[in-house]
C-alpha cells in the first residue's frame, strides 16, 4: 500500500524572509547573502507581487551593469508567482516544481504569505526520507 504524502505544510520553510517592491538588487542581494537564501517573495505591503531569484539578479546584472544594482525589485523579478496552499499533498508541489522548472512555489494561507517550498526544501526531505 503507498503511503500517503505529507502535506507541503510540514516540510516548507516557514515565514519566509520578504523583500518589499521597491527595495533594490542591491538591497536584495544583502538580504539574500546574510539569510542564506536564494529565493525571496516580492511584496506591496502585504501582498505578494513577485518572486527573486539568484538568477533574476544574475539577469539583470548582465542586462544593466553596475546599474542593476539600483534597479528596483518590482522591475526585475517574476510575476508570475507559482503559489500553493499549506494543506497541498507535498507530492503535487513537487510534481508542480519539475514541470515548470522552477526552484520555489510560494504557500499562500488566507492571501498571505506564510512559507515556501524550495529545492533546498526537497533535498531536505529526501535525505530525511534515506535517514529513517
Amino acid at each position: 500500500m503507498r503511503k500517503k504524502p505529507p502535506l507541503v505544510r510540514d516540510c516548507m520553510t516557514h515565514l519566509p524572509i520578504e523583500a518589499e517592491r521597491c527595495e533594490t538588487v542591491a538591497d536584495a542581494t544583502r538580504l539574500m547573502r546574510a539569510n542564506g537564501v536564494h529565493h525571496l517573495p516580492i511584496m506591496n505591503g502585504s501582498r505578494l507581487t513577485g518572486i527573486l531569484s539568484e538568477r533574476d539578479i544574475l539577469t539583470a546584472r548582465v542586462r544593466w551593469g553596475d546599474a542593476a544594482d539600483t534597479k528596483p525589485l518590482e522591475e526585475i523579478c517574476q510575476h508570475d508567482v507559482r503559489i500553493a496552499s499549506p494543506t497541498t499533498p507535498i507530492d503535487e508541489i513537487i510534481t508542480d516544481m519539475l514541470a515548470g522548472q522552477i526552484g520555489c512555489i510560494v504557500i499562500v494561507d488566507g492571501g498571505f504569505v506564510v512559507g515556501m517550498f524550495t529545492t533546498t526544501d526537497a533535498l531536505r526531505l529526501l535525505a530525511d526520507l534515506f535517514s529513517r
